[in-house]
C-alpha cells in the first residue's frame, strides 16, 4: 500500500549515470557480493553469515540528506514464530571505523561491534532476551547494540509495515531515511509509509562531535539465515523546464525507476518518447509529459515545458530623463525566454553606467545604452537600445540689492526674482534675519538685519539655483546721562543752565528735544544739550539719532529749583497794631511787619526799601529809620518812648520778580 511518496531531491540520491560508476562507490565487506544493476547480496541463504556495503564517501551530518533504497529479506518466511524462521535481518549503520569495518555476526545483524555508532534494525528474528517483538520490526538504536531494553535504544520497536507482521516475502521493499540537522530529527519511512522518528544529537550525543561519518548496511546470520539484499535504487535527476531557440535541441531527464518503462506525449520532435532522457527539438513551446513509475512502484506523471521561440530583448526604464531629482534611471532588460539568458550592457558613446543588477543597469549620464542577450551556450543572440536624455537647466535668480533697516525705516520688502514664470520660492536666513509672513514668495518682509539667501527650485526638474543679499540694520537706541542745573533760580540769578548731560554712543547726529513736565517751566535753547531755564520745574530730555531715527526719553527729569526767598508776592504784607517794647520777652520785642501768607518769612531781610514813620498822637514824629529795612525797638534818642497810641506811616519797595511796592497806614498801641 502506497501511504506517501518522496522523489530523491535533497542531498544524497541514488542517481547514477551509469550502473559502474555506482558500484565503484562502494566497499564490500564480509560475505557481501554484488549482484548488479545497483544491487548487493549481504548474506546468503546459510547460516554464520555477515556481511556489509559501505558507501566509499563519509556523509556530514551538518547537512540534511534523504536516503532511498530497496531492502529483501528473503523467502523464509514465519515472522520469527515457525520452526524455520528466517534470520536476522538488516541493518541501516553509520559509524566512524570507516569502510572497511566489518561488525560480529548473529543476532547483531552486523551492527554489533561499532562505537559510537547508529544503526536503523530491519529485523526479522524475535529474539526475547532484546526486547523484540514477534512480529518483524524497526528500531533505531545506537552503539552497536540491538537491546531494546537499554538506553542506547532510542526508538521502536514497531512493526515493519501496518499491512503484515512479515517482510520475509522475497519482495523489495522501498525504505527511506530522512535527517534533518535543525530539528534534530531523523525519521525512516518503510513500504512508502512513514513508521517512527527519534529526536537525537547526533553530532554531540553519539559521534562524540565528529561530522562526518560512514554509512551503509550490514546483515548477519546465525542458527537461522535468509537472504539479505539491498538495491540502490536506480534513478535519474530529472531535468528542469528548457529553453531553447526555434531550431535547437534540448536532452529532456525524466524521474522515475530507470528499470521500468516511460512513455513521452506528445512524441513529436522527441528521438524517442519511449526513453527516460530523450531528446526534444519542437519548433514552439511544448509541454511534455512522462509517465513513469516512482521509487514507490506507483505510476506518476510529470511535465516539462520546453520554450522554443526567436530571442527577443527589451529595455524598460523607471526614469526616461535624468534631472536633479532623479540623478540616476534603472534599465532593466526582459525577454521572451523565462530562463537560461544572459545578459551584458554596454555604452555606445557618451554614458555612464555605475553599477550592474539582475538583468539591469544603473546609468547616471545621458547616452544610449544597448543590452546584448544570449542563451547560456551562446546561440540565439538579440540586442537592443535605450536612450537616457537629461534636462538639469536651473532658473536665474536674484534675491535683490542689499538694504538697511532702522528706526525710520523697521522693516523691508526684498526684491526677489526670477525668470521661470512657474519658480517655487524659498527664503532662508542666517544670523538674526527674520521674515514676516510667508517665506515662499518672492518678495517678503523682512524685519531684522541678517543675510538672506533666496533658492528658486525648477518644479520640473527640481533643479535649484540660489542668491544672497545682506540686510544691515541699526536700532541703536541713544544712552542718556542727564545732568544738573548750575544753581538755584533767585532775584540775584535770574537762570539756571543745564550742565554736564552725555549721550552715547558716539557716531551719530544727536537731535536734543527738552521739555517739562508742568506749566510753570520754561527754557530759553530746549534743541541744545545744554538749555538754559529760565523757570523752575522739572525738564525732561528727549534725545533722537538723526540717521536712524531711534529715540530715547531720558529716564529721569532734572529739577531745577528756585530760593525760597525769592520771587514772593509782598502785597499781602501788614504791620502789628499792638507794640511791647522794653520787656526783654522775646515776644513782641520789635515793630516787624510780616507777610499773612506766608508768616515765617523774615520779610524786612528781603525789602529792598523801607520807609517807616512813627508820630505820636500830637502829631510829633517820634522816629523815622531812613529807607533801612530794620525792626523798630520802640525807642527815640535812645530811650523807650511812653506808652499810648500812635500813628505809623510804612512805603516799602521790593525788587525781585518785578518791582513791588505798598504802604500801610494805621495806628499802633505801645504798652509797656
Amino acid at each position: 500500500m502506497r501511504v506517501q511518496v518522496y522523489i530523491c531531491c535533497i542531498c544524497i540520491t541514488f542517481s547514477f549515470a551509469s550502473k559502474s560508476q555506482a558500484q565503484e562507490q562502494y566497499s564490500l565487506q564480509g560475505d557481501a557480493i554484488s549482484t548488479g544493476s545497483n544491487c548487493y547480496q549481504l548474506t546468503d541463504d546459510l547460516p554464520n553469515q555477515i556481511g556489509a556495503v559501505w558507501y566509499d564517501e563519509t556523509i556530514n551530518l551538518e547537512q540534511p540528506f534523504q536516503l532511498q533504497f530497496k531492502m529483501n529479506f528473503g523467502t523464509n518466511s514465519g515472522a520469527g514464530s515457525s520452526l524455520t524462521p528466517g534470520a536476522d535481518g538488516i541493518m541501516f549503520v553509520m559509524q566512524t571505523d570507516g569502510p572497511s569495518a566489518l561488525g560480529l555476526q548473529g543476532e547483531g545483524i552486523g551492527f554489533a561491534g561499532f562505537s559510537p555508532s547508529l544503526g536503523i534494525e530491519f529485523d526479522t528474528y524475535w529474539n526475547q532476551n532484546l526486547g523484540d517483538i514477534l512480529d518483524d520490526h524497526i528500531g533505531i538504536m545506537t552503539n552497536g547494540s540491538v537491546d531494546h531494553n537499554l538506553e542506547t535504544s532510542l526508538a521502536g520497536p514497531v512493526t515493519a509495515t501496518s499491512e503484515s507482521i512479515d517482510i520475509e516475502t522475497g519482495e523489495n521493499y522501498a525504505v527511506e531515511i530522512v535527517w534533518d540537522p535543525v530539528a534534530q530529527s531523523i525519521e525512516v519511512y518503510f513500504d512508502c509509509e512513514f513508521r517512527l522518528s527519534a529526536n537525537v544529537d547526533l553530532i554531540n550525543d553519539i559521534f562524540q562531535g565528529n561530522t562526518e561519518v560512514t554509512w551503509g548496511f550490514t546483515a548477519a546470520t546465525g542458527g537461522a539465515y535468509n537472504v539479505h539484499s539491498v538495491c540502490l535504487y536506480d534513478n535519474a535527476t530529472p531535468s528542469g523546464d528548457a529553453v531553447i531557440c526555434s531550431g535547437e535541441r534540448t536532452q529532456l531527464i525524466a524521474p522515475g525507476d530507470l528499470s521500468e518503462s516511460f512513455i513521452w506525449e506528445p512524441a513529436d520532435f522527441l528521438s524517442n518518447p519511449n526513453i527516460y532522457n530523450p531528446t526534444a527539438s519542437p519548433t514552439s513551446t511544448q509541454v511534455y509529459t512522462v509517465t513513469y513509475t516512482d521509487f514507490c512502484g506507483d505510476t506518476q506523471t510529470s511535465s516539462i515545458e520546453v520554450f522554443a521561440a526567436d530571442l527577443e530583448v527589451e529595455i524598460s526604464a523607471n526614469h526616461d530623463i535624468l534631472d536633479c531629482i532623479n540623478t540616476s534611471s534603472t534599465l532593466v532588460a526582459s525577454t521572451n525566454f523565462p530562463s537560461g539568458v544572459e545578459l551584458s550592457w554596454e555604452v555606445l558613446g557618451e554614458g555612464n553606467i555605475t553599477n550592474y543588477i539582475d538583468w539591469g543597469a544603473i546609468v547616471n549620464e545621458a547616452g544610449t545604452y544597448q543590452v546584448n542577450a544570449s542563451f547560456d551556450d551562446g546561440t540565439c543572440t538579440s540586442e537592443e537600445t535605450y536612450t537616457i536624455e537629461i534636462d538639469t537647466i536651473a532658473y536665474i535668480v536674484d534675491a535683490g540689492p542689499d538694504g538697511e533697516i532702522n528706526c525710520y525705516v523697521p522693516n523691508l520688502v526684498l526684491q526677489g526674482a526670477s525668470d521661470g514664470e512657474d519658480a517655487e520660492y524659498v527664503w532662508t536666513t542666517s544670523g538674526n534675519g527674520d521674515i514676516f509672513g510667508s517665506m515662499n514668495i518672492a518678495q517678503p518682509t523682512a524685519v531684522a538685519g541678517g543675510v538672506y539667501e533666496l533658492t528658486v527650485t525648477n518644479p520640473t526638474n527640481g533643479c535649484i539655483s540660489s542668491d544672497d543679499m545682506t540686510l544691515a540694520a541699526d536700532f541703536t537706541e541713544p544712552e542718556i546721562s542727564l545732568g544738573q542745573p548750575n544753581g538755584i533760580l533767585s532775584c540775584e540769578n535770574l537762570t539756571a543752565d543745564i550742565l554736564g548731560t552725555e549721550v552715547t554712543p558716539d557716531g551719530y547726529t544727536v537731535i536734543y528735544e527738552w521739555s517739562w513736565t508742568d506749566e510753570e517751566g520754561a527754557l530759553l535753547n530746549p534743541s541744545e544739550e545744554q538749555p538754559t531755564a529760565l523757570q523752575p520745574g522739572e525738564y525732561l530730555l528727549t534725545v533722537t539719532f538723526l540717521e536712524t531715527g531711534c529715540t530715547t526719553v531720558a529716564d529721569a527729569v532734572v529739577a531745577v529749583e528756585e530760593d525760597e526767598n525769592s520771587f514772593l508776592d509782598i502785597s499781602s504784607l501788614t504791620v502789628p497794631n499792638v507794640f511791647t517794647p522794653g520787656t526783654s520777652n522775646g515776644f513782641n520785642d520789635y515793630l516787624t511787619p510780616f507777610l499773612e501768607d506766608l508768616p515765617e518769612i523774615s520779610v524786612l531781610s528781603i525789602l529792598d526799601i523801607y520807609n517807616l514813620k512813627v508820630f505820636n498822637r500830637w502829631g510829633t514824629l517820634v522816629f523815622q529809620n531812613n529807607g533801612m529795612p530794620l525792626a523798630w525797638d520802640g525807642r527815640a534818642n535812645g530811650s523807650l518812648v511812653s506808652p499810648g497810641s500812635y500813628v505809623i506811616l510804612l512805603d516799602y519797595m521790593y525788587f525781585c520778580n518785578g518791582t513791588q511796592t505798598g504802604s500801610h497806614n494805621g495806628t499802633l498801641e505801645i504798652i509797656h
